[in-house]
């Protein structure tokens, strides 16, 4: 048994058995009995949990909050309940979501249980987060998070591959400058299938703390990011993969002016390769792609992308697919 020694009581409630959970690099996680209820509390760290020394303000536990807040007057049964935020501790009391009744995408994905309903459900989600953020009150609230997404994103996953590769700075300079550019939602800020929760009937969306007002293609390019590494990982499964990719992009696209597509695609297509990038040689690689062989394909296949004329994302799944 596991004791936070920050933490006694939750609503007046004894707490009798703490768990700490496994999964991010970012914060600690458990999930808490009391006398009477179960909890989950979340914390966050100065320090990552990573092989770079890698630093971070923990007053991004506040914006994970109000994003939490804020979320749930949009789709009330995708986000979890929650009951007490402390701003001292820096942590939040949530609701436990039972292991036994929800799964990660990435767990589902990595037992090869692929639903391209779930997918289309997920694009509509996100796009109505989008959607319904895009004013003055929601800027206002999340604008004070930049820095901590600059710190948690835009620096240890694009400037990071500019540091690795110099020839790149230039072209990464013009994509955080587009980021600023087009800030014009809130964004999540770690969109990923391992903090989306699917259970029956019902998919539930975590982990918000690099949360900010920004450019909303860099939710779509974070996610569907992992689609197209898993769709080279899995190679029994890479077409399926692609068949997500696809569905994710068609669903939430088909949502936008002509105008605002053609900026869309134009932005998703020159972030693609450098995200793909920042996942092998970045300060936050994928933890499961471990074989130099893989790496150097991840790597081949981003090159190719940034080296080429790419026009579409027609373009983008071609250098996936090719072996």
């Amino acid at each position: 048994m596991h004791k936070a020694i920050w933490l006694d009581t939750i609503n007046q409630e004894k707490i009798i058995q703490y768990k700490k959970l496994t999964g991010g690099v970012s914060s600690e996680v458990y999930h808490v009995k009391t006398i009477k209820n179960n909890y989950c509390i979340k914390r966050s760290l100065k320090r990552l949990l990573v092989k770079k020394k890698w630093i971070a303000n923990t007053n991004r536990i506040k914006f994970e909050y109000l994003w939490l807040k804020h979320c749930q007057n949009i789709l009330k049964r995708n986000i979890p309940n929650t009951y007490e935020f402390n701003n001292k501790k820096k942590y939040i009391v949530m609701e436990y979501l039972k292991t036994s009744q929800y799964k990660t995408l990435k767990q589902l994905y990595f037992n090869k249980i692929i639903n391209i309903n779930t997918i289309r459900s997920i694009s509509k989600h996100l796009y109505k987060i989008h959607s319904s953020s895009s004013n003055y009150k929601t800027k206002k609230t999340f604008e004070g998070n930049y820095k901590n997404f600059y710190d948690l994103r835009l620096d240890p996953y694009f400037n990071e591959v500019g540091r690795v590769y110099p020839k790149y700075k230039g072209y990464i300079k013009k994509i955080n400058e587009n980021y600023i550019k087009h800030s014009n939602t809130l964004v999540h800020g770690d969109f990923s299938p391992k903090n989306i929760l699917v259970g029956k009937n019902k998919i539930i969306y975590l982990d918000a703390e690099c949360c900010n007002f920004g450019d909303p293609v860099f939710d779509l390019v974070f996610f569907t990011n992992h689609l197209l590494i898993k769709s080279i990982f899995f190679k029994d499964k890479s077409q399926e993969f692609i068949k997500l990719y696809i569905s994710f992009y068609k669903e939430y696209l088909s949502n936008l002016s002509k105008k605002n597509f053609n900026s869309y695609i134009d932005r998703i297509i020159k972030m693609t390769p450098i995200m793909l990038l920042s996942r092998v040689d970045g300060k936050s690689p994928v933890e499961y792609i471990n074989k130099v062989k893989i790496k150097n394909i991840i790597r081949k296949k981003s090159f190719l992308l940034l080296d080429s004329k790419i026009s579409s994302l027609n373009d983008i799944i071609k250098v996936i697919n090719e072996r």
